[in-house]
């Protein structure tokens, strides 16, 4: 997410982000010839042990998530479907792609 909408604080980690998917659309490029198929996942706002352990601020806690249309974050096993999908040989043809689970929020 932070890659297609950099937050003004994480410049950063945005920057590092938005460097993952060049990597990821200039390595499908090169492995393509081999057969290899290589796409990342790009989640919105998802609940993992990083949030209360200072992935967020305290304060900020409380409403983590909160901005999605959904009106929350996403959990774990709502991402999983996601590299299952690309997984499997029904999605043979997809490489190079950035694949999002953002709760509605723009992105990939």
């Amino acid at each position: 997410m932070v890659a297609y909408d950099p937050p003004v604080m994480l410049l950063d980690y945005s920057a590092s982000k938005a460097g993952i998917i060049a990597f990821t659309q200039a390595l499908a490029k090169q492995l393509a010839e081999k057969g290899i198929r290589v796409n990342a996942v790009a989640p919105g706002p998802f609940w993992t042990p990083l949030q209360p352990s200072g992935g967020q601020l305290p304060g900020a806690l409380e409403n983590f998530g909160g901005e999605a249309p959904l009106g929350r974050p996403g959990q774990p096993v709502e991402l999983a479907p996601v590299f299952v999908m690309l997984a499997t040989s029904e999605l043979s043809y997809a490489t190079g792609g950035v694949f999002g689970s953002t709760g509605g929020r723009p992105g990939p």
